[in-house]
């Protein structure tokens, strides 16, 4: 891999950041968003897709906290988000942390998350586009959810004084304190 093209690590065991280059033009722009085979060889596991899901989001709307059985590539096709990643696994070191990241039209980077990392994100522009690919589909039931706002994550949203937009769900979802990860 050249210079402009990496994954890295992140402060959340199994947590990737990938980064491509982008190959601009008159036209617009063209880039590879990740190689499979690349993400394999660093988590040395097979991802294998087995559903797309893309959602548009307006400005201020809140998405998640979400942690599910499967691993997730997410990737923002248009607008900007504040993405947050919860570490849900208790088992691991970083049971309880948070880290948060800054993607779309100005970091066109790739987030890969392992199985019951918790998934978030705020919409940041008027509109964002943001897609992902699981490697298990989605089945009723299996997935977790804490609060957005729990006082033990203290997560510092980029709100700027605004109430999130929130599905009716994300309104009720229980304290991290309550969580139980599934083993």
């Amino acid at each position: 891999m050249d210079k402009t093209n990496s994954i890295q690590k992140t402060s959340l065991p199994g947590v990737l950041k990938i980064i491509r280059q982008t190959f601009p033009d008159d036209r617009g722009f063209f880039r590879e968003v990740a190689r499979i085979t690349e993400l394999e060889k660093e988590v040395g596991q097979k991802f294998v897709p087995v559903q797309l899901n893309h959602a548009r989001s307006s400005k201020n709307t809140l998405r998640g906290i979400h942690a599910a059985p499967w691993n997730k590539l997410i990737y923002v096709i248009s607008g900007e988000i504040q993405c947050v990643l919860v570490d849900f696994r208790q088992e691991s070191q970083t049971f309880g942390r948070h880290e948060s990241f800054f993607i779309g039209n100005n970091d066109k980077s790739a987030i890969y998350l392992p199985a019951w990392v918790g998934n978030s994100y705020l919409v940041l522009s008027e509109n964002a586009d943001y897609i992902y690919l699981t490697d298990q589909e989605w089945k009723e039931g299996l997935e977790k959810s804490v609060i957005w706002n729990d006082p033990d994550l203290a997560i510092d949203w980029k709100l700027k004084g605004k109430q999130p937009m929130l599905s009716e769900r994300d309104k009720t979802n229980p304290a991290f304190r309550s969580f139980s990860s599934p083993t």
